[in-house]
Parts: C-alpha cells; structure tokens; sequence
C-alpha cells in the first residue's frame, strides 16, 4: 500500500477509504506517514486524524490538515454531534430486521481479550451500540452499526459479547473459526468498515460513504 484512496477533500480536510492492515498512526506505513508522501508539499500545515479507526477495519477515516480544524473536528466526535456507521459481518444467524436494536453492556475503553471483552469491573463504562440485521443465512449475519460511544474496540466487544464475534476478528473471536474463514473467503482480513460519517466542517454538513467489499 503506497498511495491512499482520498475520496473527498476540501479546504483543510480529507476523507480516506482506509484499506485494512494500514494503521492510522504508530508505524512507519501508517496512514499520516502516507499521506505526508502523498499530497502536495505546502498544501497542508500538519495531518491529525480526527478520530479512531482500528488497523484492522476499513474504511472512512477524517483527517484535518491543521491544527484549529483538528481541535473542532475532534470536539464533534467527543461531543457526540457526528454520526458514524459501519457495517460487520458476524458469526452465527441473527433475525433479519429493519428495527433499530442496542447493545448497551458496559465495556472498559481499552483493548482486551477473547476471554473477557468486558475488561475489569472498574473499568467499564457505559457504552451503546445500536444496530439493524441487513441479511442473514444459517452461518453469518450482515448489520449494520450507529455508535453513540466510542469505546476502543467497541464494535468488536459487544459482537463477542452478544456471541456473534465479527468474522475474521483474531483479538475477540474464535481462532479456529477465523482460520475456516479464511480459508473460505480467500483472505485473512476482518470483517468490520466503516461506511458512512456525517459531520459538520466549517459549518457545513456533509455526509461521506465508501461502499464495503463483503
């Protein structure tokens, strides 16, 4: 992965569709040490992605190429005033329904394991996730994902909790379902992508969609 697809950009901003394994920051291929390569020298004052996105989900990632910008953007997301949605596949069959269903089992707001996605009891925090079930078959389920938190791994904690773990998912879901997986589906990738984001930049709204490969 050299070049990053930008599929929107305006005045201090882009929006990439993140490809899975990229991380966003902390490695020598991520996701600023790209785009520093990639766009034009002098066109951006420094690059701050807006808000979390797992290395192993893909998907739409805001990114402000200045610092007043980044402090907005970043205030909207802890505020609660952006709108996120994802799309997962998971394990198992689930009802296909049009209705609107939570998770709200508290989670902690840090990376942990299969055998407890909950994390320790004192840090849990309150944690929403609401979803719909698109299509489903006798194996796997389609849905899609609003957050009303953003906890880390959130997504992917309260899919294992509810024992539909999302497929491809080797911190929280079953290792010998992810292999058959793979083997499957041809690829070693989990699962989980972010679709669409609505938000608010400068004072205008815009909504951003990438569609999904699976």
């Amino acid at each position: 992965m050299n070049v990053l697809d930008i599929i929107a950009r305006g005045d201090g901003w882009v929006v990439i569709n993140k490809p899975p394994g990229v991380s966003v920051h902390n490695d020598p291929r991520d996701v600023c040490h790209l785009l520093e390569k990639q766009l034009i020298p002098g066109s951006f004052e420094s690059i701050h992605p807006v808000h979390r996105l797992d290395k192993e989900t893909s998907g739409l990632l805001l990114i402000a190429l200045n610092a007043r910008l980044a402090k907005q953007l970043a205030e909207q997301f802890q505020a609660r005033t952006s709108e996120k949605y994802y799309y997962a596949l998971l394990r198992g069959s689930m009802p296909v329904s049009e209705e609107w269903q939570s998770w709200d089992t508290p989670i902690s707001d840090k990376a942990e394991g299969r055998n407890n996605p909950q994390g320790l009891a004192k840090d849990r925090v309150e944690s929403r996730t609401d979803f719909k079930v698109i299509k489903s078959d006798q194996y796997t389920s389609l849905i899609e994902v609003r957050l009303f938190t953003g906890r880390q791994h959130q997504i992917r904690k309260h899919a294992a909790l509810a024992k539909h773990a999302i497929l491809g998912d080797t911190r929280y879901g079953d290792p010998k379902f992810n292999k058959r997986i793979a083997e499957i589906y041809k690829t070693d990738r989990m699962f989980l992508h972010a679709g669409k984001l609505k938000i608010s930049i400068d004072g205008k709204e815009h909504t951003f969609e990438a569609s999904r490969e699976f």
